[in-house]
């Protein structure tokens, strides 16, 4: 494998920052072969241990998203692989879990030599003060604009950057912060809206009971950030480990689903969730439909990789991307068309709803939002009261 071996072992990083060998990965001609002492439910699907490309548990800490993007630019010439991450395999990736992937999003970490250099990073990396943000924020912001401190390979589309705060009460929050583009246009207002409803929606979910990444809205340098404390991140040195819905669905169902509550009741009958945990996910399908939200991909829910029957992490990346500027820059007002409450979300719809509407009604009452956004969110009230 590129000079790297054919054999490694595969490290978790725990949430008090011990290290736990959790298996071997072996290349064979044709697939890879993973051996673990500790995961014997992985037994239950792949009884002889062989996977045709790499694990799914290592198909989605890659890089991805806008943070990959840069990450394989950097890459490419290093590891000898595509500038486009896209354009990846198997060995690709693998070659740089080998010899990059020491910030993995997750708690997982392969080989030696990257686990040495987690630990050292750890230990070496910055804190800043609350108080620092905003001085902090608006430099990374450029220096990520211009392919700088890419830093950890979490996946999602919107410009980010990750950092480390202090909290007043002293407590250390590794965070990822989404931004805008610091120049004053529709389209940049149009971003500066929808990051003030992510955090809108991430504090509707856990008033409604369920639970949701921490958020906090900052605005500087003709920025605005989103400020996101990281689930698969404890403190500087632990760690916590993750796996997509898609990965999870790819490796675990016969079938892939079109939407959270077809995946929910799959997983459900394949008994590796419970009901509660399908109820969560057919809720938090209906309400990210109830507020317009068209991008519920299946990167955009994860379950902690812990033994089964498996937990959602809490909800992330809630918000009206319906709305979203066009990839040309465009702004195309968007027409808002709700799912209908079909029979099998009949349990959580009204609930959902409830909460869609107190989701809309925060969006009309914040100044921070335009003027043009907060009119878009009555008819968005409108046309969900019709339903309900």
């Amino acid at each position: 494998m590129r000079q790297q071996g054919h054999s490694w072992p595969i490290h978790r990083i725990q949430p008090d920052g011990s290290v736990e060998n959790w298996g071997r990965l072996t290349a064979l001609h044709g697939g890879f072969r993973f051996v673990s002492e500790r995961a014997d439910w992985l037994e239950r699907e792949y009884p002889d241990r062989l996977y045709p490309g790499l694990p799914f548990f290592l198909q989605d800490v890659g890089p991805q998203g806008y943070l990959g993007r840069a990450i394989a630019r950097e890459a490419a010439a290093v590891l000898n692989v595509p500038p486009d991450v896209r354009n990846w395999n198997d060995d690709d990736v693998l070659s740089y879990l080998l010899l990059q992937g020491k910030d993995l999003a997750g708690d997982l970490v392969v080989g030696e030599r990257m686990l040495e250099q987690a630990l050292r990073g750890a230990a070496d990396a910055r804190v800043y003060k609350e108080s620092e943000r905003e001085a902090h924020y608006p430099a990374a912001a450029s220096a990520a604009q211009r392919g700088e401190q890419v830093g950890s390979s979490a996946g999602g589309e919107q410009p980010k950057f990750v950092s480390q705060v202090r909290r007043r009460n002293g407590t250390i929050a590794p965070v990822m912060v989404k931004f805008s583009v610091a120049d004053v246009s529709p389209v940049q207002q149009r971003w500066m809206d929808l990051l003030l409803c992510e955090h809108l929606a991430a504090e509707t979910i856990a008033e409604a009971g369920f639970t949701a990444v921490r958020t906090a809205v900052l605005d500087a340098g003709g920025r605005r950030f989103l400020e996101i404390e990281r689930f698969d991140r404890v403190a500087l040195r632990g760690r916590r480990g993750i796996v997509t819905l898609g990965a999870l669905e790819d490796a675990l169902v016969d079938a892939m689903s079109a939407h959270w509550t077809e995946a929910a009741q799959l997983l459900e009958r394949a008994e590796w969730i419970e009901r509660g945990t399908a109820r969560e996910l057919r809720w938090l399908g209906c309400f990210g439909d109830l507020i317009a939200n068209n991008d519920m991909h299946r990167s955009n829910a994860s379950f902690w990789l812990d033994d089964p029957p498996f937990r959602l992490t809490p909800a992330y990346d809630m918000l009206p991307m319906l709305f979203a500027p066009g990839s040309q820059g465009e702004i195309t007002e968007r027409e808002f068309r709700p799912r209908p409450p079909l029979p099998t979300v009949a349990d959580v719809w009204p609930s959902a709803a409830a909460a869609a509407d107190r989701f809309w009604q925060r969006v009309q009452e914040d100044a921070r939002l335009s003027d043009s956004f907060r009119a878009l969110a009555r008819r968005c009230q409108g046309e969900l009261a019709r339903w309900r």
